[in-house]
């Protein structure tokens, strides 16, 4: 889908969240009630619009007219609420359509959650939806809440909060009503307004991305978040966030199924490497997509977000009053990947002119227990420590006293000079505790006092940050490896002459791969031991030689390689083995004859492969391969297209990412080859989408250039 096409799409989204008159099928005045929750709180909160309740057992409901059918309504309907029974759906649904509606709730359920006649149902919704333009949020849905007109088309959400210190703040997205109701209650309570809520339901028709790229768009949200369990169509969400990226608002989801079961074997390594959970998780690296783990974390984010205050690298300092809780956070601090930064002597020198003489400027600063005995100490070590031109965040930790400010109010002033985020953890008895972490709140200073979801949250921060500044420089998403015309004809002439399901050979496979510029070793396919012997003296002595058949994957498994090989008796030796090997591994095995190749020696062994998600589409693999792909799964994943820059992190992300520079006397590694492939196996998927599976293992990797030693590809 074109990013075109999915604007169009986020634009007829507006009645959803914008209506200017709203219909409730099924309407009640019994708050207690989802037919009846919409009505009662629409009025109370002031609904900028016109509403029609439409039920044919009143003539009135809560003083307003009550109409029997949709279609009596006086006027147009922009918006229409469906709260009846499921075997009536379709048919309100109908006189939707017919009335002219634009937008649609169905809070209904009975549909694709309860089986197959329920989701026969479901499509006889989308196929309307999808004839008539009109928009459908559900069925099975808890509904939508816009803030901007007090929009109450839900029955979760029924009444505008009481305090907001940060309005026109959240877009939250629920693929769960009950845990999105939770969650929404959980951040409303903090006094982060929402812009709107959504419970998107089974989704027959407006999806979770569509959702996301409306709230892109929409002026009045700043950050977008989510309970995401799976989206229907990867490129709609890849270009709502790429929406997101452009108008600088982050996206914080929390993504559920990190462990589903295992994926059935697929003939490659990187079938057998790529699972759901991976793929999302690359798509989330790519795009710039916060994860977050819990709920706790959840807040957490949003508080350092709402304070307009977002780390611009990882270097922390710590201000402790204790030696030992500066060295804990100190550790909590680099398992989470942040830097505590030495500090400049300047910033020590004024330290050490207002700390006692037994407390350390060192970085984690300890201020000991001075502040009980000195007013304004607390405040004066942070403001010298945050003005540090090398530290990027400050956290701070020290108790709370019952009914004593001075501390809060202190890291108070200090935050409101600073543009750089000052964390407080906050420890101490339980309600004094409460109390200091609600005032700091109340004046959107970040505070908490569980130390592991701060410090994460500082981090997947900072790592956003680096991830924004990254991608500001354009060389950096370099997508511009193309394969020229002729390449694409000699790979087509092999990869659109095949029929679906099939595999190539090493042989086949390195032919589509030499076309694309991959250097692969030198190699001839031989059908007799003559001609085994003449390839080999014109490649050279030793060599390797190779069964060659598509029924024959994984050759070394059939004794199908043969390795150092120095003379022509051990050539028709080894092509006489190799042919009896394969034979008795697979005798009805198609061989298409044995390759004799180069031996080479020395270079790292490397992994570079592509895979294909049902959601995503092709993805792309590199890591530590030969066998150790098997053992250690060492390996980094992204979404096609790879950028320059998304090749290069996923070189970062290698636990192995060491032997690139070189280690016992090796020299190091051509990286920049290694990007350059990983490109143009990206392109290549990118040209062929009919490839399900490709792997190039190994690729050796030397201190000036790369070669393939061994290839496969099989199409879907």
């Amino acid at each position: 889908m074109k990013t075109i096409n999915f604007e169009q799409e986020i634009k007829s989204l507006l009645p959803l969240f914008q209506p200017e008159s709203l219909a409730i099928i099924g309407a009640s005045e019994n708050p207690f009630k989802p037919s009846g929750q919409p009505l009662v709180s629409l009025i109370n909160a002031g609904f900028k619009g016109k509403i029609y309740p439409v039920n044919p057992k009143h003539t009135t409901l809560c003083n307003l007219p009550c109409y029997p059918a949709l279609i009596d309504v006086p006027g147009s309907v922009d918006l229409a609420i469906i709260a009846v029974p499921a075997k009536y759906t379709l048919d309100q649904l109908q006189q939707c359509a017919d009335k002219g509606v634009k937008g649609v709730i169905i809070f209904t359920s009975g549909f694709a959650e309860v089986g197959p006649e329920g989701a026969k149902i479901q499509m006889e919704i989308t196929e309307l939806a999808q004839k008539t333009g009109m928009r459908v949020c559900g069925p099975n849905c808890m509904g939508i809440f816009s803030s901007r007109n007090a929009l109450m088309a839900n029955f979760s959400v029924t009444e505008l909060p009481e305090q907001v210190l940060v309005p026109d703040f959240l877009g939250f997205i629920s693929q769960s009503g009950g845990f999105g109701a939770a969650i929404y209650q959980m951040i409303k309570e903090k006094g982060y307004g929402f812009s709107h809520f959504v419970s998107t339901g089974n989704e027959a028709d407006v999806d979770f991305s569509q959702y996301m790229g409306f709230m892109a768009r929409d002026n009045y949200t700043r950050v977008i978040g989510g309970y995401l369990e799976g989206v229907k169509d990867g490129q709609k969400f890849i270009n709502a966030t790429d929406m997101a990226l452009q108008n600088n608002k982050p996206i914080l989801l929390i993504k559920a199924g990190r462990y589903p079961a295992a994926a059935k074997a697929a003939a490659s390594h990187t079938g057998a490497l790529v699972g759901s959970d991976k793929v999302y998780s690359a798509v989330f690296k790519q795009k710039g997509i916060i994860r977050i783990e819990s709920l706790e974390e959840y807040q957490i984010v949003l508080s350092i977000l709402a304070s307009n205050k977002c780390p611009k690298g990882k270097r922390i300092a710590i201000l402790a009053t204790s030696g030992g809780s500066g060295v804990a956070l100190t550790d909590k601090c680099s398992f989470y990947g942040l830097e505590v930064a030495p500090l400049q002597a300047e910033t020590r020198a004024k330290l050490d002119n207002v700390l006692p003489a037994f407390a350390s400027s060192a970085n984690p600063v300890d201020i000991t227990s001075a502040i009980l005995t000195q007013p304004g100490l607390l405040e004066q070590c942070a403001e010298i420590v945050i003005n540090d031109p090398g530290i990027d965040m400050l956290i701070t930790a020290y108790w709370a006293l019952h009914g004593d400010r001075t501390n809060l109010e202190q890291m108070v002033r200090v935050s409101k000079k600073t543009d750089k985020p000052i964390f407080n953890i906050v420890w101490g008895p339980e309600e004094a505790a409460l109390q200091a972490l609600h005032f700091l709140n109340d004046n959107l200073i970040p505070a908490a006092k569980e130390v592991d979801f701060a410090i994460r949250s500082l981090a997947v921060l900072a790592d956003y940050s680096e991830f924004k500044t990254a991608r500001s420089n354009k060389n950096n998403e370099d997508y511009s490896i193309q394969a020229p015309p002729s390449a694409k004809k000699m790979a087509g002439e092999i990869l659109n002459n095949l029929k679906p399901g099939a595999k190539l050979t090493e042989y086949e496979a390195k032919q589509v791969l030499r076309a694309y510029g991959i250097s692969t070793t030198r190699e001839v396919l031989t059908k007799t031991t003559e001609k085994a012997v003449q390839a080999a003296k014109e490649i050279g002595y030793p060599v390797v030689m190779k069964i060659m058949s598509p029924d024959i994957l994984h050759k070394t498994e059939a004794g199908g390689v043969l390795l150092n090989i120095a003379t022509d008796q051990e050539v028709v030796e080894s092509f006489n083995k190799i042919i009896e090997n394969a034979r008795k591994y697979n005798q009805d095995a198609l061989v298409q004859g044995v390759l004799v190749q180069e031996m080479l020696s020395g270079g790292t062994e490397i992994i570079v492969g592509a895979g294909k998600d049902p959601v995503f589409g092709s993805t792309i693999i590199a890591g530590l391969g030969g066998i150790f792909v098997e053992v250690l799964e060492d390996v980094a994943l992204r979404v096609a297209p790879v950028s320059n820059l998304d090749a290069r992190e996923m070189l970062e992300e290698l636990k192995g990412k060491k032997i690139f520079e070189g280690v016992r006397g090796k020299e190091p590694v051509d990286k920049n080859a290694l990007v350059e492939i990983i490109q143009k196996v990206s392109r290549l998927v990118e040209d062929f989408p009919q490839i399900a599976e490709l792997d190039i293992n190994p690729l050796l990797l030397f201190p000036k250039g790369a070669v393939a030693v061994d290839a496969l590809i099989v199409l879907q």
